[in-house]
């Protein structure tokens, strides 16, 4: 893949890539697809926020983790103001939620269904999220900025 580039679908997207989110401050946040759905559906994509900013748009190896993650559409990219920049080891989504609990709550990691959760998930872990497509840009400067 040629980096960088602006993705119209998730077809050609590999976990691992990330793309840069510019922030107020005129650095950058990024961003890493962590999960892709089937092939059928070509506009979702499962982000994570890395705890990472630069005033580089490429990120260097390093020991990143996920700070926050969600479902989003791959608009997210160019809404957001960024590009896909490369390509890192990827990591893997968190376990989550797929409801706010109940009988029929499952334990999710990413698109995949893992089983019924426990009482014990139900009361620690976070429900799993969608975003539109601002959302990690405001994710981003909250984090990074303050506000």
């Amino acid at each position: 893949m040629k980096y960088p580039f602006l993705p119209k679908s998730n077809l050609k997207i590999k976990k691992g890539e990330y793309w840069n989110i510019p922030l107020r401050d005129g650095e950058h946040a990024f961003f890493m697809f962590i999960d892709l759905p089937n092939r059928e559906d070509q506009r979702t994509v499962f982000i994570g926020m890395l705890n990472h900013k630069s005033k580089n748009p490429v990120l260097d190896k390093g020991d990143y983790k996920i700070l926050w993650q969600s479902i989003a559409h791959i608009k997210i990219v160019k809404e957001c103001g960024g590009l896909v920049q490369g390509r890192i080891t990827a990591l893997p989504p968190a376990l989550e939620l797929d409801s706010g609990g109940g009988s029929h709550c499952q334990l999710v990691c990413g698109f995949k269904t893992i089983r019924k959760a426990t009482k014990t998930e139900i009361e620690t872990l976070k429900v799993q999220t969608s975003s539109g497509y601002m959302v990690p840009k405001t994710i981003a400067e909250k984090h990074w900025l303050g506000s």
